[in-house]
């Protein structure tokens, strides 16, 4: 027998979903699923809470003070969420009373058969057997497994794995309940299912839900999938809640698009930061590689223009030589003497060949 506190989570999931029935005004779906909710956690009081506000908006006024009474017989703890539920349960309480007339000792007294089947499941510290000893043990202690996908085969023809199934047969915020356990499409019922009756996941016969509900004084109310006006209303809070829906699914893409661009920029960045400090230290390791071919071309370059200068000079001396005899062949002679400290008078043939010349030019 699994106990409440393995079944945490499922009990939040369907705490849950009972809170979005009756968003939608589903209360018949809401009390349903609460007082299954109760038959696995009966000290729960917050579903019994929410199954006497649905009870409520229905009309079960006697069913709904018996939750409100039962949440307001626990003491609350102080500083927690308890109070909240307390003073909720308080303000719930007081509009019955004061729509009914009557409090709940005057119609304990009046309607005991009713006050015993509202309080059902009653909590483990009242429930006891006939006998006042040994507490009853509920009827129902398990909850469906709330999966991603509902099982198909589970709402149509049956589904033969029962709990080994890997897909979900728990009601979801999409389908209602009908009296064989099948999730009925939520969105065919107000004529907005996409999908045909073979296609959808979910049940589109409505021969199993109930045409109408019984309230406290023995009078029945339509099913508000019966009731045209009902359907209309629920149809616009079906389109409201998916507009919110798709609304808070793009603001999510939206940031996980910036998000991811994000990351990409800084990886980006940090790879330019990572690809710069490369670039520097191969331009340094450049910078001292040219250098040094620098130095080893200057010095190159410098022998080279020594070689040359010597060449350049060689020439020079040369043509200048070359000059000074071609010099000495056409201009007077009498220079060359003088170079060399010989004066034309002083020698008998530097006078002879004066005469010579003179001579030749007479």
């Amino acid at each position: 027998m699994p106990s409440s506190s393995g079944n945490s989570h499922l009990i939040r999931y369907y705490s849950k979903l009972i809170e979005t029935y009756i968003q939608l005004s589903l209360y018949e779906e809401a009390e349903a699923t609460a007082t299954r909710v109760l038959a696995v956690d009966p000290s729960n009081l917050v579903v019994r809470l929410k199954r006497g506000h649905a009870r409520r908006r229905i009309g079960h006024l006697i069913g709904a003070l018996v939750d409100f009474e039962t949440v307001l017989s626990i003491t609350p703890k102080p500083d927690t969420a308890q109070v909240l539920h307390h003073d909720e349960a308080l303000r719930q309480r007081d509009i019955v009373v004061d729509v009914t007339g009557c409090s709940y000792t005057e119609l304990a007294c009046a309607h005991p058969s009713q006050i015993a089947e509202f309080s059902a499941p009653l909590l483990p510290s009242v429930s006891h057997s006939s006998d006042g000893e040994e507490p009853t043990i509920p009827t129902r202690m398990f909850l469906d497994e709330p999966l991603p996908t509902n099982c198909r085969f589970y709402n149509h023809l049956g589904c033969r794995r029962g709990k080994k199934c890997l897909f979900s047969h728990a009601p979801d915020a999409r389908s209602v309940r009908d009296n064989l356990g099948k999730n009925v499409c939520l969105y065919h019922l107000v004529e907005k299912c996409k999908w045909d009756s073979f296609n959808c996941i979910y049940s589109h016969s409505k021969d199993d839900l109930p045409s109408e509900y019984t309230i406290d004084d023995d009078t029945s109310k339509p099913a508000w999938w019966t009731d045209t006006a009902r359907v209309e209303a629920v149809r616009g809070l079906i389109e409201k809640r998916d507009a919110r829906r798709k609304k808070i699914h793009e603001q999510n893409e939206h940031a996980r698009q910036r998000n991811i661009e994000s990351n990409k920029k800084s990886k980006k960045k940090k790879k330019n930061t990572d690809n710069d400090t490369d670039n520097d230290s191969h331009q340094s390791t450049d910078r001292n590689a040219s250098g040094s071919n620098r130095l080893r071309d200057s010095s190159s370059s410098s022998n080279s223009n020594c070689d040359e200068t010597t060449l350049v000079i060689d020439w020079e001396t040369e043509s200048e030589s070359d000059g000074e005899l071609e010099f000495e062949d056409v201009e007077s002679p009498d220079l060359d003497l003088l170079s060399y400290g010989i004066k034309p008078c002083e020698h008998e043939e530097a006078i002879a060949l004066i005469v010579a010349l003179d001579n030749l030019h007479a």
